[in-house]
């Protein structure tokens, strides 16, 4: 199997050799670990690095690696932010803006990233950094009481498909039903790098490769893993991120099953409102998995980008008054709130949408689904089952097909319209249930990757278009000969 250049020990060039690494680890671990406990997870104070022998050497230590892992994929520049950041900027036909000052993300507003972009180098750095932890972790069960292993291997390959389905998304042209699926993805890393003789250079894996591995990590999480599991990864998180990959693989009838798993078994409800799924100090009854964020332990980019409030954000992420329009008027996941006053925090914004007033940036269209430094941020919402499920169906439906389950395409449609107070539809063909994607799940991370499922331009820009997936890092290039660039930054 591939092993890495790219490691959780971090392997930093050396400032006079280029082509040298050193080797560091920095494994997160933590003291009085409660494994099931939220409060205490979320106290917890870091200690500094461990070798890698004691580390993995006893089940306490390995069970607190594994949490480390979470606080990684929580990074900025993973699923903590920028996972969600490069999907919005991309996809953008102009109802987001860019009004910050970094030029990075402007780079993906204009759909021409310079390879050297920092903000690419370090998630793809980060994320190998996170998969190299699982593999670690994954690499001593055997040192676990029997009654954990089961748990602790679900978790750990959890977390390493779900990163390798958004590396592969990302890095790679679209996956497309009915073909071969042989341009590059990226680099499937399945072993640990322990030391510097691990770190051999490693080429990129088909973007057919990527998704069987991504299902095979994600299959085998979702049977390992309990329903139950405090606020880590369970089996329904396993069954949400399933049902995200087999969508992107036009697989309707495994993506239907899965979220009606979900629907139907998971004990998830929605909140009476739209607002009230987001800003949450705990995960609540609506979310299926969520990264934990507290006063004392928080990763708050995608707040500060996306925010602009007394003491809270950037405002750097603007919308448009033409996707405001877009909105039905009774629909309350458009309404914009337009009194606001520069003392105002999340608790004084009663609408999705408010006019700015944060010191930096202010006086255009903020979003409030993330306007609170320190609350959780849901990744996988039941609301989004719905919906994948009324859209299987319904592309179920116009093959011949039986549809899964009992409920038809729209009224799992008019479910989540209902209670934005949107006027019920009284049809609801792909169109409105693609429209409807957007009025639900915007600025959540989900357009670009809809857009290019769809097979629909993007700004002006065919869905398969080079400049549309990220450039492979430059630094990556010339300490791994095997790596090879995606053409349109060669």
């Amino acid at each position: 199997m591939n092993r890495s250049v790219m490691p959780v020990w971090f392997i930093k060039k050396n400032n006079l050799m280029k082509t040298k690494y050193i080797l560091r680890l920095s494994m997160v671990l933590f003291l009085a670990l409660s494994w099931t406990s939220c409060d205490d997870f979320l106290d917890i104070q870091p200690q500094q690095s461990m070798d890698s022998d004691e580390a993995l050497s006893t089940p306490e230590n390995i069970k607190s690696t594994l949490v480390g892992a979470y606080l990684e994929a929580r990074s900025r520049w993973l699923f903590g932010s920028q996972f969600n950041e490069y999907a919005e900027l991309l996809a953008t036909d102009g109802h987001m803006q860019h009004v910050g000052s970094h030029r990075q993300p402007q780079e993906m507003i204009e759909k021409n990233i310079n390879a050297n972009n920092s903000y690419v180098e370090s998630s793809w750095i980060r994320a190998y950094a996170l998969i190299n932890t699982v593999n670690n972790v994954l690499s001593v069960i055997d040192v676990l009481d029997e009654a954990d292993q089961d748990r602790v291997r679900g978790e750990a390959l959890f977390l390493r498909g779900i990163t390798y389905f958004e590396l592969t998304r990302l890095w790679g042209l679209p996956y497309v039903n009915g073909q071969e699926n042989d341009q590059p993805g990226v680099p499937l890393v399945l072993e640990p790098t322990m030391g510097a003789e691990d770190a051999v250079p490693v080429a990129r894996n088909t973007v057919e490769d990527c998704y069987a591995q991504v299902l095979e990590d994600l299959v085998a999480a979702r049977e390992l893993l309990p329903g139950s599991n405090g606020i880590f990864a369970n089996s329904y998180a396993a069954s949400a991120f399933l049902a995200r990959v087999y969508m992107q693989m036009s697989d309707f009838d495994s993506a239907a099953e899965e979220a009606d798993r979900i629907i139907t078994e998971g004990h998830h409800d929605l909140h009476a409102s739209p607002m009230a799924a987001f800003n949450n100090n705990e995960a609540t009854s609506e979310d299926i998995f969520t990264l934990q964020n507290s006063l004392t332990s928080n990763t708050i980019w995608l707040m500060e980008r996306y925010g602009s409030l007394n003491g809270l954000g950037r405002g750097d992420y603007e919308f448009t008054q033409d996707f405001i329009d877009l909105f039905h008027e009774d629909d309350r996941r458009g309404h914009l709130q337009e009194d606001t006053y520069p003392s105002y925090t999340n608790e004084n914004v009663t609408n999705m949408y408010y006019i700015g007033v944060g010191a930096i940036r202010n006086g255009g269209i903020n979003t409030a689904k993330w306007a609170d430094y320190y609350t959780v941020i849901p990744l996988v919402r039941l609301a989004e089952m719905y919906l994948v499920r009324a859209e299987a169906n319904a592309e179920l439906e116009a093959s011949g097909q039986q549809i899964v389950g009992e409920v038809a395409p729209l009224d799992d449609v008019n479910t989540i319209r209902e209670r934005a107070d949107a006027p019920p539809l009284s049809v609801a063909d792909l169109a409105d249930i693609r429209m409807e994607r957007y009025f639900e799940l915007c600025w959540e991370g989900h357009r670009l990757h809809d857009l290019k499922r769809w097979q629909e331009n993007i700004d002006g820009h065919p869905f398969d278009a080079g400049n549309l997936i990220l450039p492979v890092p430059v630094s990556e290039l010339e300490t791994n000969p095997l790596l090879e660039q995606n053409p349109f930054y060669q």
